[in-house]
């Protein structure tokens, strides 16, 4: 909503939106150099059209989003962090929005990703992972990257 000067902020739970105005009412806070005001929202989620999980559909594939990537991400990285949710299939890094890449499980194991996953840090304080469903059921030429290929030695991808 920046043509109305306005943000939406959505908290993990009521408390945490709470302490928010709370501390808004007693401290003056500034973006950009400009005061602002907080106050609570009639909305209880924020969403955008076609961002939904219910609008890309659950799948296999998750798009990985690596926000503030200060730290160089790599497919080993990657990997590190997501095969303890489940046996990692194939994973592609691309830059077409920042850092993104493409994470391939076997079902189920892409949810249990997605819900242990999303939000977290690589690192301390930054390489936030924002994971969504991707818009292709199987990876491939649709994104046209090769794919690293993760499995034992001799597989063919």
């Amino acid at each position: 909503m920046p043509k109305k000067r306005q943000a939406l902020v959505e908290f993990e739970d009521i408390l945490g939106a709470c302490n928010a105005v709370n501390y808004a009412a007693d401290n003056q806070i500034y973006f950009a150099g400009h005061p602002a005001f907080v106050n609570y929202s009639t909305s209880q989620k924020i969403s955008r059209p076609g961002d939904s999980d219910d609008a890309r559909g659950v799948n296999n594939v998750l798009l990985f989003t690596i926000l503030n990537p200060i730290f160089s991400i790599t497919t080993d990285v990657l990997y590190t962090i997501c095969n303890p949710c489940g046996p990692v299939q194939r994973i592609v890094i691309f830059r077409k929005n920042g850092v993104q890449a493409m994470v391939e499980y076997p079902d189920p194991a892409a949810q249990r990703a997605k819900a242990s996953l999303n939000g977290a840090d690589i690192y301390s304080g930054c390489c936030t992972l924002k994971i969504e469903y991707a818009k292709v059921g199987t990876p491939g030429d649709t994104w046209g990257h090769t794919w690293a290929h993760l499995g034992t030695p001799g597989d063919t991808p």
